[in-house]
């Protein structure tokens, strides 16, 4: 069984031959694995100009089942690479104008603000800018009145997809598509923020609700236009869900409004792994209840999480594919026999009647020589069915 066909068929929780081995690879790592590249900016380029040499034969070589993250923008925290992946054609932009300056600069970064002018008042945000990461300053919904605003966002149906399509196109079936987008909450935080969005939860239910609406339209467009690329998965990213929201908000919410962004993106063709990088515990018959296909990244409790895989296992393990649980410290704090144990304590908890990709629970920044190749080793030979 290809590696192509091992993911998908566990994300569909077909049987498999053994555990997949698809982890994010940081940036950090990325620069130190693709030679040449001299910045982040840089190598984005060139993921996007030549995926099979720069995505697909980096992760080949340490022995992982190759997935191409792609991402869509993030307002004022992902925003590079979604910028040379997608354009705008100019009519999708006539109630959508955007003027950016930068308010203050130093060696190692800018604070820049983008103000976006439409027909019913202006929108502002402001974020610091650096290589490799954003930090929101000022978020773009500051009362209640943005919201007539926001709603002359422009169409996604528009969005300029050919880029995507291309890489798509070169990279075939060596490795599937897993394209990262903002879930309902997670875009309303960020053009919210975390702080202001949680207490509108008591002073303006109706208020969030109406944003909500206005969010999930929106992105049901959105995936309908990315299906056009041919990507096979979305990597639903609701990672301010992670941040402790109780089970009683969730269910009110958050859960009617992914349950019904999930039906869409199974209508337009593709796959949905739901992504809560922190707390899930208390959320995970919830997160099952979405419809996704799969859950990540089962952070434990030893990095922020709570999540206990085997606990996840007999929850929600015949309803989701379980993605994620290996602590990625041990590749670069431990040994080789630390990594193996690892895998093999991960596979023991999650991998027993299949619907189990072992991923690292956060991004792997830093990996001693030769440990990525014992964790993907150890799942070939620990993980077969």
């Amino acid at each position: 069984m290809d590696s192509y066909s091992r993911f998908l068929a566990t994300m569909r929780g077909e049987p498999a031959d053994r555990a997949a081995a698809s982890s994010w690879l940081g940036m950090p790592l990325l620069m130190q694995l693709v030679p040449g590249a001299a910045s982040y900016t840089e190598l984005f380029e060139r993921m996007v100009d030549d995926p099979i040499k720069n995505i697909i034969e980096v992760q080949e070589a340490v022995g992982m089942d190759p997935i191409v993250l792609t991402q869509s923008e993030h307002p004022g925290e992902v925003i590079t690479y979604p910028g040379l992946l997608f354009t705008w054609p100019e009519e999708a932009l006539a109630n959508w104008r955007i003027s950016r300056r930068v308010l203050g600069s130093q060696a190692t970064h800018q604070v820049v603000q983008r103000v976006i002018h439409t027909p019913k008042g202006e929108l502002s945000l402001t974020y610091r800018l650096d290589d490799h990461s954003r930090s929101t300053f000022e978020h773009m919904l500051k009362q209640e009145a943005d919201l007539e605003a926001l709603a002359y966002w422009p169409d996604p149906m528009l969005l300029n997809i050919d880029r995507l399509a291309r890489m798509v196109r070169l990279v075939e079936k060596r490795g599937v598509f897993h394209h990262v987008a903002p879930g309902v909450w997670n875009e309303a935080c960020e053009l919210r923020g975390i702080n202001n969005l949680s207490l509108d939860l008591f002073d303006r239910p109706d208020w969030v609700k109406r944003l909500m609406r206005l969010i999930a339209d929106r992105q049901i467009r959105l995936f309908g236009r990315l299906a056009q690329s041919g990507i096979e998965t979305i990597n639903l990213n609701e990672t301010w869900v992670g941040f402790g929201i109780s089970p009683a908000a969730y269910r009110e919410f958050i859960l009617p409004y992914d349950k019904e962004v999930v039906g869409a993106i199974h209508e337009a063709g593709m796959l949905v792994s739901y992504h809560n990088c922190g707390r899930a515990s208390r959320l995970l018959e919830l997160h099952a209840e979405t419809g996704a296909d799969a859950l990540e990244t089962l952070t434990p409790a030893e990095r922020s999480g709570d999540v206990d895989l085997a606990d996840a296992k007999a929850r929600i393990g015949r309803r989701m594919t379980l993605y994620g649980g290996f602590n990625e410290h041990v590749l670069y704090q431990g040994q080789a026999s630390d990594v193996e144990a690892e895998v093999r304590r991960c596979l023991a908890a999650a991998g027993k009647g299949g619907r189990y990709i072992l991923r690292a629970t956060g991004q792997i920044m830093a990996a001693k020589p030769g440990n990525l190749q014992t964790m993907t080793s150890a799942v070939r030979k620990y993980g077969a069915y």
